[in-house]
Order: C-alpha cells, then sequence, then structure tokens
C-alpha cells in the first residue's frame, strides 16, 4: 500500500513538472506523450520493485526454519574444548567400496547413506538441526537398537555412532549430548559440529566404583553410582559431576529425541524436499 501511495505522488509530481515547464511553451500547454511516458515508466519501475520483492519473500518461504534457543551461553571450558578440533566421528563408507565415499552434495551423501540402510529389516530415521546452517543432520536407528548421528562435511558423511542410547540437544547452537548404558556404567559425550565433522566437547563417566561388587546394586538391580569422572578427571560427588558437565551441556534446553518417525522412503522425500 505504501508503494503505490508512493507512486501516485511521484506520478503527481511529474505531472506537476511538466504542466511548470509548459509555461514556458510558446503553445502553453503540456504534450500528453510525454506526461503519458513519464506515468508508464514509473509504474514499470513499481511494478518491477514489487515483483523483485515478492520473489526474495518467496524464497526466504522455502528455507528451513531453525529455531535457535535465545540465551544460551558457551563456557570457557566449552569454547576451549572446541578449538581443540578433538574428532570423533568416522566418514560413511558405501556397501562395497573400498574407500571413504565422497558426494557432490549433502543430500546425495544422505541418500546414498539411505539406500544402503533399507535393505534392513527395520530402520527408522529423522532430521534435526544441531547447528545453525541450512544442512539437517540425519539420525537413525536399526531394529531399535543403537543411535546414529550423521552430519556432512562438505564431501563425505561424518558418523557419530557406537552404543548410543538416546540424545539430546539444543536445535541451532551446536551442542548435543549422546548417553550410553554399558553394564553398570552411563557414558555421556558432549559434541559438536566443526567444519562438517564431530568433535569432542566433554566426556563423562557414571557407575559403580566396582561394578562387580554386589553391594554395587540396589534391590531393585540398579547400579549405586559411586565414581564419577568427566575427561579423565575423577571427581567426588553428583553435585560436583553435575556442576561440571553442567558447564559443557546445560541440559535445561535439551531437547531429548523421543521419535524416529520416517522409513527410507519417507526420509527420502523430506531429503529431496528441502
Amino acid at each position: 500500500m505504501k508503494k503505490r501511495l508512493y507512486v501516485f505522488t511521484l506520478c503527481l509530481t511529474i505531472a506537476a513538472s511538466m504542466i511548470a515547464c509548459g509555461k514556458d511553451n510558446v503553445s502553453g500547454e503540456v504534450e500528453p506523450e510525454e506526461l503519458t511516458d513519464a506515468l508508464e515508466e514509473s509504474k514499470s519501475e513499481s511494478e518491477a520493485t514489487e515483483n523483485k520483492d515478492d520473489s526474495a519473500s518467496g524464497e526466504s518461504e522455502n528455507l528451513p526454519t531453525i529455531e535457535v534457543v535465545e540465551g544460551y551461553n558457551y563456557s570457557d571450558e566449552y569454547n576451549a574444548a572446541f578449538e581443540l578440533d578433538d574428532r570423533v566421528g568416522a566418514n560413511y563408507r558405501a556397501s562395497g567400496a573400498s574407500e571413504v565415499s565422497e558426494f557432490a552434495s549433502w543430500k546425495e551423501g544422505y541418500k546414498a547413506l539411505v539406500e544402503d540402510l533399507s535393505s534392513e529389516d527395520s530402520v527408522s530415521f529423522s532430521l534435526i538441526y544441531v547447528d545453525s546452517d541450512d544442512i539437517p543432520e540425519l539420525i537413525y536407528k536399526v531394529d531399535d537398537s543403537d543411535i546414529v548421528i550423521a552430519t556432512f562435511s562438505g564431501s563425505t558423511v561424518n558418523l557419530l555412532s557406537g552404543q548410543i542410547d538416546s540424545v539430546s540437544y539444543v536445535e541451532g547452537d551446536n551442542v548435543l549430548l549422546a548417553t550410553e548404558h554399558v553394564d553398570a556404567n552411563t557414558y555421556n559425550s558432549v559434541v559438536a559440529i566443526k567444519d562438517g565433522y564431530w568433535i569432542n566437547i566433554a566426556y563423562g563417566t557414571q557407575g559403580p566404583l566396582d561394578p562387580w561388587a554386589e553391594d554395587s546394586f540396589d534391590e531393585n538391580g540398579n547400579a549405586i553410582i559411586t565414581y564419577w569422572e568427566i575427561n579423565g578427571e575423577e571427581l567426588a560427588s553428583q553435585d560436583e559431576y553435575d556442576e561440571l558437565f553442567g558447564k559443557y551441556y546445560d541440559s535445561s534446553f535439551g531437547k531429548e529425541i523421543t521419535e524416529f518417525n520416517a522409513d527410507a522412503s519417507q526420509i527420502l522425500e523430506q531429503i529431496e524436499a528441502l
């Protein structure tokens, strides 16, 4: 509306100017061709501007929306670990390939991985955004077992795997917590993405001091936690563990992944639609 008002005002101004100039003409009249040409030129410029704005708006609507959590702060400990660039992922190698597979785009890489996995009896997928770029991470699990998270380095698909049974992350803020329960111990890994690769931020262990002792378990068979360690440093209590671990991952901002809601064909459609 503002653009149309501006164009109308501009047209009146042009007309008034031409009328004023016409006073100097011998005939004292404004040439109608000049007024018509000026109005048409102004109208064309306005329509071109509107079309450009509408086009830009349409393009932005097609981009994926990433919700960056307001107020999430990185500690000095997180920043120091990020700078170390300690890579923990493994590059994907397609079935039958003798070397790490390389791809021209993240879509091509993810599609190859999904098609490789589609032969499994039961595999489910989801797309998440760990960091703030427009490339999603592909998270999946086979037969309700261990979870794997894939990211794209620019030419390879980098996989974070192990015996991961739960994952939470802060969307768009580049921090993810992968948890493994192995025997009586719980292993918590905080990771981030750097240059398209998974890197280690912090690694914590909780469990009984002696996992083989009978008194390391309660009457329900649950492990009694008496040992805590973060990045190789032994700690004295759960409170001390929670305080230090919270400097690497603030769980109050975390979003746990509870659903893998797409099969192979569905995730391929989602990938293609982005």
